[in-house]
């Protein structure tokens, strides 16, 4: 399961958790590699690779040196390295060093991280300071704007752009806000009920039980 012999194994540690419920975090070390899913109930944080989905309840926290070639299901997911796959969580915060593409859905995003991916998030979107996003495709109800935005936006409550944050693209809005030194290129259009497009959140559903050999429980 590990791709080197001088790999070790996926360390877990006990963590305070709420009265009758047991949680746990396990801690994929910087010189680990796991090659298969991975599957669990608490948590778990990732200093080396993986290559395969995480699919954990609780939260997935990826460190800056955290590698994950597959897609990632959570209820909370802290993200500051690199992920060439999927998200599908509650809440989503991307950091600095983070990088993210292919697909994000979500109810809640703040990104300072590089974004090339399509973004469905179902209540709101922060894009701080240093956020940079190439986006076909990215959908809330309130998206405010302290980086880059590139790509097509859609804003159905609003679309907030603040000093220094910059829009370039195709808006679709039902309302926005420019801050004196904000920017935006490109065109706008009014917001209609039919412009929505459906997110695939999945977090609220039951997990499918799996029984191939190349998953790893935790």
């Amino acid at each position: 399961m590990f791709g080197s012999k001088k790999s070790e194994p996926a360390k877990t540690m006990p963590t305070p958790s709420a009265k009758n419920v047991s949680y746990s975090t396990t801690i994929v070390t910087k010189c680990t590699e796991i090659k298969g899913d991975i599957k669990g109930c608490g948590t778990i944080h990732i200093d080396g690779i993986i290559h395969g989905d995480v699919d954990v309840e609780e939260s997935v926290v990826i460190g800056e040196s955290g590698i994950v070639y597959g897609n990632i299901k959570s209820k909370n997911v802290i993200h500051s390295g690199k992920l060439e796959g999927s998200i599908d969580c509650h809440r989503l915060e991307v950091m600095q060093t983070g990088t993210i593409s292919d697909r994000v859905d979500a109810k809640e995003m703040v990104a300072d991280g590089l974004l090339e991916a399509v973004i469905l998030v179902e209540n709101s979107i922060h894009i701080t300071d240093n956020g940079r996003v190439e986006t076909d495709q990215m959908q809330s109800k309130h998206i405010i704007v302290n980086g880059l935005i590139s790509g097509n936006v859609i804003a159905s409550e609003l679309l907030e752009i603040n000093k220094n944050g910059k829009v370039k693209g195709k808006m679709i809005v039902k309302k926005i806000k420019v801050t004196e030194g904000g920017l935006m290129l490109g065109t706008m259009l009014t917001y209609e009920a039919g412009d929505a497009i459906q997110s695939q959140n999945k977090r609220d559903e039951p997990i499918e039980e799996e029984s191939e050999d190349s998953s790893y429980q935790i």
